[in-house]
């Protein structure tokens, strides 16, 4: 691990995610979780994909719930939906799930929020394919701290990947620090 002398570290989680995956006979066991959370994720995902194709190819029909809070309905969903809960083609909300999500907690294609977690995701916390965050999990991760197979930032954490961090780079296959 490279740290530039002086600088503060980044966040410990991240660190040890990283050590943990540089060793090959302690992934397996790191990794077992992970998949087990991403197997069930993944059955979740394909059970409301048919309810969200199903509600963005009707572009004509759209639910608003009955119920308003602060002038947003509590639930919306449609080819274009706007509410607390938004699940649709492009929706936007405290909670929202579509093809493009923007919200708090956005969940997507295409996610931008608090907690983005996407293919492309743009976040405060964001997880994803490609992840660009303050503090980013991903297969190319840039932010603050980012962790991942390609990680880009000031903390960057790669396990066994590439990592170009300005304060701080942790990846077997070649760590660099930038600047």
């Amino acid at each position: 691990m490279l740290i530039r002398p002086g600088s503060k570290s980044g966040p410990n989680w991240m660190r040890s995610i990283s050590e943990s995956l540089s060793d090959p006979e302690r992934a397996r066991k790191v990794m077992m979780p992970f998949w087990a959370f991403f197997a069930l994720y993944m059955f979740i995902c394909i059970g409301v994909t048919h309810f969200i194709t199903a509600v963005v190819f009707s572009k004509h029909y759209l639910y608003e719930s009955h119920l308003h809070i602060a002038g947003l309905p509590l639930l919306s969903y449609g080819a274009v939906a706007h509410g607390i809960i938004a699940i649709g083609g492009r929706a936007t909300g405290i909670v929202a799930m579509g093809g493009i999500a923007v919200g708090v907690l956005a969940f997507g294609g295409i996610a931008l929020g608090g907690i983005a977690v996407s293919g492309i995701s743009v976040g405060i916390f964001a997880l994803g394919g490609l992840a660009l965050g303050w503090r980013s999990l991903g297969g190319l991760a840039v932010g603050e701290s980012a962790l991942g197979a390609m990680a880009v930032g000031r903390h960057a954490f790669a396990g066994n990947g590439v990592a170009y961090g300005s304060l701080e780079a942790s990846g077997r296959q070649k760590e660099h620090l930038i600047g």
